[in-house]
């Protein structure tokens, strides 16, 4: 175990590297899995107001890293005072971060990619542009509470939501026991994005009976405030048919039902299992998170948690894919994705197949991701936290997923000078290649504008030398791989000494 001032030196050495402008991603490193690198690791910038991860690779693969792809990364819990979304670009470095959301995945909306955030007080989902704009806001309708689940775009100009709220057990047929007054509905209602009309809603208590619920306890349901969370929908999906493909946690269940009636057509684990397992019994999901469609339906991704009340301990905590055959009702395991430290995700969690089959899983409470070929060979495994404060709470992530993103921030470029160097950055630029540095009053064109250099972008912040004989005020400008200017910076002294947002952290 390391004492406290071997500690304290690497916290020293940590903050000296931040003359580098961005702290690389660690290796194995054992101190920061014990701490060192502070309970919610991250790093600030002399340039900008943003706040970027320090990463701590456990495996390290160049098949997971495609320079067009992007970790969508939204983060809070205990030890982060500053909840927020970041994306990272495939080497880990911070590449936009944004607070006042705590969810975030990247889906795309009538031809357009958009970062679909739920807000910080869970009454709407933002879908924001890639001018890092609000340009929808989506409500739950029909006087129900926004469930902070899921929202899913469709083709068909809608977003699938999950809603909950307290019923009364007499104002529904759902055959509850004695004593049980009250239950936490839970549904879902697609929603036309551009008028916030309820199309479709649909009720779990009017498909489920009472007895395929694992986790009753007798005091349960009394009053509103103990009314019992029966079903826990946390993921929705609509086919071409219209169908929907429904997970319902605390039911250890997936269901598929009518677009149109609302009818259960299939119900996949749980007590009401309509499958044969052709897996010896390795299909069996518990507590489960993120179910998908791929291949036409023939086959079926789950997140299975391994975990959940009421039910015994399954885990450790995976990520499945099954093979459907809908016309014999047959379900057999196709692969399974163990978690790389074997840990239990109690709660939360995410599994997405990406467009070359690797399988990306986000393991919730525990402050780590992961990708594996589509044969289950482990390529990346990442800490986003010391491993010793996994499954607490202290930092955590509903959902972590890569996708494709191309932004044209609607800021300036940020830029500060410290001593004889210039730091600039661009949050949430994803086209600069290189910094022109100038001298002058930031007007690009003005008689008075002097070239000074020109040098390749770094990560999120770029550290440029002052060339010594140059005493004016100093600008930079932002190019593309062509050498067109995206946006140039304010101008600032050269002698300004300003740090944003550069702190050291102590132990």
């Amino acid at each position: 175990m390391f004492c406290k001032s071997i500690l304290r030196r690497l916290v020293t050495l940590l903050a000296a590297s931040r003359s580098l402008a961005d702290i690389p991603p660690l290796y194995q490193s054992h101190p920061y899995d014990i701490g060192a690198f502070d309970r919610w690791p991250h790093q600030l910038y002399h340039s900008s107001a943003a706040i970027g991860p320090i990463l701590n690779y456990h495996n390290k693969s160049e098949e997971c890293l495609d320079d067009r792809l992007y970790t969508v990364l939204p983060y809070w819990g205990k030890q982060v005072n500053i909840p927020g979304v970041m994306l990272l670009d495939a080497e880990g470095y911070l590449a936009w971060h944004t607070t006042g959301y705590v969810t975030g995945d990247i889906q795309t909306f009538q031809g357009e990619d958009y970062i679909v955030a739920l807000a910080m007080d869970s009454t709407y989902y933002a879908l924001i542009n890639a001018r890092y704009e609000e340009a929808h806001q989506i409500r739950v309708g029909n006087g129900w509470n926004l469930d902070a689940h899921e929202l899913t775009l469709t083709d068909s100009r809608t977003a699938l939501l999950v809603f909950n709220g307290v019923i009364p057990t007499n104002q529904t047929s759902f055959n509850a026991p004695p004593g049980v007054e009250f239950l936490l509905e839970s549904g879902i209602q697609e929603i036309d994005v551009l008028t916030g009309e309820v199309v479709f809603e649909w009720r779990a208590s009017e498909h489920f009976r009472f007895e395929e619920y694992f986790h009753f306890q007798p005091s349960d349901g009394g009053t509103e405030a103990t009314a019992p969370d029966l079903f826990h929908i946390n993921s929705i999906e609509k086919d071409k048919l219209g169908n929907f493909l429904i997970s319902c946690r605390m039911m250890s269940s997936v269901v598929y039902v009518d677009g149109q009636s609302g009818n259960v057509i299939w119900k996949l684990g749980g007590k009401v299992n309509m499958f044969k397992d052709l897996s010896g019994g390795l299909v069996s999901f518990n507590g489960q998170h993120h179910a998908r469609f791929h291949d036409n339906k023939q086959k079926i991704s789950i997140f299975d948690n391994g975990n959940c009340p009421g039910r015994p301990v399954t885990g450790p905590t995976r990520g499945i894919t099954l093979l459907l055959d809908i016309e014999n009702m047959t379900v057999d395991l196709d692969h399974e994705y163990i978690s790389p430290n074997k840990v239990l995700t109690d709660n939360s969690g995410s599994m997405q197949i990406l467009d070359n089959g690797n399988v990306v899983l986000g393991f919730g409470p525990n402050a780590n991701w992961a990708e594996y070929s589509p044969n289950g060979t482990l390529l990346c495994n990442v800490h986003m936290g010391p491993e010793t404060w996994f499954n607490s709470g202290e930092i955590r992530s509903y959902r972590i997923s890569k996708s494709p993103w191309v932004a044209d921030p609607q800021t300036q470029p940020d830029i500060a000078v410290i001593e004889d160097r210039v730091y600039v950055s661009w949050n949430g630029a994803t086209e600069v290649s290189a910094w022109a540095l100038k001298g002058g009053q930031g007007q690009e064109g003005a008689d008075d504008s002097v070239f000074l250099g020109q040098y390749p972008k770094l990560h999120f912040e770029t550290e440029i030398s002052i060339p010594a004989t140059y005493r004016g005020s100093l600008f930079v400008s932002a190019l593309d791989r062509t050498g067109r200017i995206l946006g140039s910076s304010r101008a600032v002294q050269r002698f300004s000494d300003v740090r944003p947002g550069l702190i050291a952290q102590e132990v």
